[in-house]
């Protein structure tokens, strides 16, 4: 029976695939063409080492060569989580992602892939809506496009339910099964997992093993900056556990220049740093984005990011919250 409903499945995709394919040449949508929005690292676990809040995963490809994929709490596994020496595992991280030049290459797993079934495929991107083809979503990559069912699962990546039905543009996880041979392909998604963009979904939930009972408060403690204690609207803490802090002053006492662009709802750094209102993806640059722990908000007409802000985007030793200040270091050891 699931043989027969594969070839009928491919059967209808292929009914109009001609017509679709033809229109799809120039993929049918306004992002940039055949660009992953990820890309992916295949091979066999070789070791494993728990960190604070993931793994550290060593495996060798098919031809021998070592890389090492690093997990964290916002890694989504859409399968199996349980990391086993001798299996083999997928791992994917953002295209054109700033590289530590160490040996072996060393990658920032967004999605770990282990256990997938033998007769299940995976696709991680970003989807549009395709322009000639009602009801289709094509990735960044131009080689796959999906439709949702009546029986697809779509949720979050946390497993909720995805309530807000608006898909286009977002990053997904996309589980299929037959597929057409055409470019792109075409498949019935069986689940789809809907990756988490604040300016949509809201931040990524911190897991409540990772908050225990260390979290404080650090509402309206005083902001140091090199040293100096600067004047500057009052840090406040989100439901999370997140220190947020006040850009403008803080950026500014760090020697950057700040510009707010009304219309956009950004802000800019100097020449080459971008931030949304909303968004937790920080342009640098030419270089893939970054991710911060929550996205940029506007409380009483100041702009505020989390407190790693300063550490993953400008690249400071020390940012933290302790002993009551908020203090944050251009120069110097990183605090343990």
């Amino acid at each position: 029976m699931k043989k027969a409903l594969s070839i009928v499945l491919i059967a209808g995709l292929l009914a109009g695939a001609a017509a679709g394919v033809a229109g799809a040449a120039d993929n049918g949508y306004d992002a940039p063409q055949n660009l992953p929005y990820y890309l992916y690292v295949t091979g066999t676990v070789i070791s494993s080492d728990e960190t604070e809040d993931g793994f550290r995963i060593q495996i060798e490809d098919e031809n021998g060569n070592p890389s090492t994929l690093v997990t964290s709490w916002k890694t989504v596994f859409p399968f199996d989580s349980e990391v086993k020496e001798g299996g083999t595992v997928t791992g994917y991280y953002l295209a054109n992602a700033p590289m530590i030049t160490i040996w072996p290459a060393q990658y920032t797993i967004a999605v770990l892939a282990i256990g997938a079934p033998t007769d299940l495929c995976l696709c991680v991107d970003r989807f549009y809506a395709m322009e000639d083809r009602e009801g289709w979503m094509l990735n960044m990559g131009g080689n796959l496009a999906f439709q949702i069912g009546e029986s697809t699962e779509v949720v979050l990546a946390n497993g909720d339910d995805f309530k807000d039905g608006h898909i286009e543009g977002r990053r997904m996880i996309v589980i299929y099964g037959p597929s057409t041979r055409s470019y792109p392909a075409l498949t019935m998604a069986i689940k789809v997992i809907v990756l988490y963009e604040d300016a949509v979904t809201g931040p990524e939930p911190i897991p409540e093993w990772m908050l225990g009972g260390s979290v404080i408060d650090a509402a309206g403690w005083p902001i140091i900056v090199d040293g100096e204690q600067i004047v500057a609207p009052a840090a406040f803490q989100t439901e999370d556990g997140i220190v947020m802090v006040p850009v403008r002053a803080v950026a500014e006492a760090l020697g950057y220049d700040v510009n707010w662009d009304h219309e956009a709802k950004s802000v800019r750094l100097g020449a080459a740093i971008h931030l949304w209102i909303g968004n937790d993806e920080v342009h640098f640059g030419r270089m893939a984005p970054i991710i911060i722990s929550t996205a940029p908000q506007i409380v009483d007409g100041s702009t505020y990011v989390p407190l790693d802000f300063f550490r993953t985007v400008l690249g400071l030793p020390n940012a933290f919250a302790f002993e009551g200040q908020i203090e944050i270091h251009s120069v110097g050891e990183a605090m343990e």
